[in-house]
């Protein structure tokens, strides 16, 4: 069995190869659409030449894979979309990370280290590139400004880190940090009374977002922005708030809503810790994809 990882979904070029060449089967799992994101993002248009050579080439790949696989319902539907027969598509979810368990005395500490004690902590921990729209935290944080109880926590690199910091500029209700080392992100998603998942409209299932597994098993409410026909809007719904992208205006009273309601925020929290359990949990994804593996090769 070769089994490739995309994206890059160029990659998968030399996993068709070395399948061809050790008479192996292939096995192609998706992580995003990546073309389909560059057009969402504004990289690529969608009429051009490169862009079209580059649907077709993507689907030629994924149709050379025995099994292909993806990590929502909705990315399995699209796979339909792309030409994969049913009997050779599945889902295989990312899992929570078991090393990120909830750490409360080191949530303690690093509101101290942040002088965040008193405050109501909305957290976004991640990447900061053009598809997570990030931009809407900064202005509805400006939204919230006489909120002195509310603090915007914003850890991560990428791209659009500059701009955003730029952005951000003479908000005190704001604080940038760089991504925390692995060993500390338990007391990092313990720390926040919410967490933050922005989502520009034209990602929308392209992409299941892979920190949701972890904030779910945080036990924390969840804050999305997404329209409610998409797989990031079932994920979220009944254990955190979904509000339409790039509505600043609806984040803030989300955000707002749950900041002065700390039993609807220990209700969420609580849903959230249970459908990570039934959906995120990584002895039955894997048990799933080790039986679907042995069918392949048998």
């Amino acid at each position: 069995m070769v089994f490739c990882v995309a994206p890059a979904l160029l990659s998968a070029l030399a996993a068709i190869l070395t399948a061809w060449l050790c008479g192996a089967r292939l096995w192609i799992h998706v992580q995003d659409f990546e073309v389909e994101a560059a057009f969402a993002t504004g990289l690529m248009r969608p009429t051009t030449l490169k862009a079209r050579f580059a649907l077709w080439a993507e689907g030629w790949i994924l149709r050379q894979a025995d099994r292909v696989s993806t990590i929502s319902p909705q990315m399995v539907a699209k796979l339909g979309e792309k030409g994969i027969p049913a009997e050779r598509r599945m889902e295989l979810r990312n899992w929570a990370n078991a090393s990120f368990a909830p750490d409360p005395a080191g949530a303690t500490s690093q509101r101290a280290q942040w002088s965040l004690e008193d405050k109501i902590v909305a957290l976004y921990s991640g990447n900061i590139a053009r598809k997570q729209g990030i931009e809407i935290l900064i202005d509805t944080a400006r939204l919230l400004q006489h909120r002195q109880d509310i603090a915007f926590v914003i850890c991560g690199e990428g791209p659009n880190r500059q701009p955003l910091e730029v952005r951000a500029a003479g908000l005190v209700n704001v604080q940038l940090h760089d991504l925390q080392p692995a060993e500390r992100m338990g007391a990092m998603l313990t720390m926040a009374d919410l967490h933050l998942l922005p989502q520009i409209a034209g990602a929308a299932d392209l992409v299941l977002p892979s920190k949701l597994t972890n904030m779910l098993a945080s036990g924390k409410p969840v804050v999305a922005t997404t329209e409610e026909w998409t797989g990031l809007y079932s994920e979220v719904e009944g254990c955190g708030v979904c509000v339409s992208p790039g509505d600043a205006a609806a984040l803030a009273a989300a955000i707002t809503a749950l900041a002065d309601d700390p039993a609807r925020r220990a209700k969420l929290g609580a849903a959230a810790t249970t459908r990570a359990a039934e959906r995120w949990q990584q002895d039955a994804i894997l048990a799933r994809a080790i039986t679907a593996l042995r069918e392949l090769v048998r």
